[in-house]
């Protein structure tokens, strides 16, 4: 299982930013209305990817800690198992495959994590390079908000 620390790094960042979009402090040039909706767009869209990526997380960790659980239950089982029983060994080797198929799901939730992680990282690269500490003017933040 792979979870990026500096994932959740970023997460505690962009939390930070939660409100409205963040008002730039730099220097150079103002954003124009255009520039400053892509940049209002963007920030949107990390703060939607940061939420998903948290459910996600406490999702794979409870799916994980299920998997852990159901293994050490049939390791126990396993120890007791009467191998002369059809029945037992049928019902045993139906929550073995039950567990296969949870850990095949937890992968799978795994790669999407993994693939939203990434997502946000380059999302909010280019926020960075592009849109923070940029100024620009609030009035233009207003009508766009006024769908303007």
């Amino acid at each position: 299982m792979k979870y990026s620390v500096p994932v959740l790094a970023l997460c505690a960042a962009l939390s930070a930013q939660a409100g409205s979009y963040p008002k730039g402090k730099g220097s150079g040039p103002l954003l124009t209305r255009d520039e400053l909706r892509q940049c209002m767009a963007l920030h949107d869209r990390t703060r939607t990817q940061r939420d998903e990526i948290t459910r996600l997380q406490q999702q794979i960790a409870q799916d994980k800690d299920e998997i852990m659980r159901r293994g050490d239950a049939l390791k126990e089982q396993m120890i007791w198992l009467d191998r002369y029983s059809e029945p037992a060994v049928a019902q045993y080797s139906e929550q073995a495959l039950a567990r296969d198929k949870m850990i095949d799901a937890y992968e799978a939730r795994v790669a999407a994590h993994n693939a939203q992680a990434d997502a946000l990282k380059n999302d909010s690269a280019a926020f960075a390079k592009s849109c923070e500490n940029r100024r620009y003017d609030e009035k233009d933040e207003q009508a766009i908000q006024k769908g303007k």
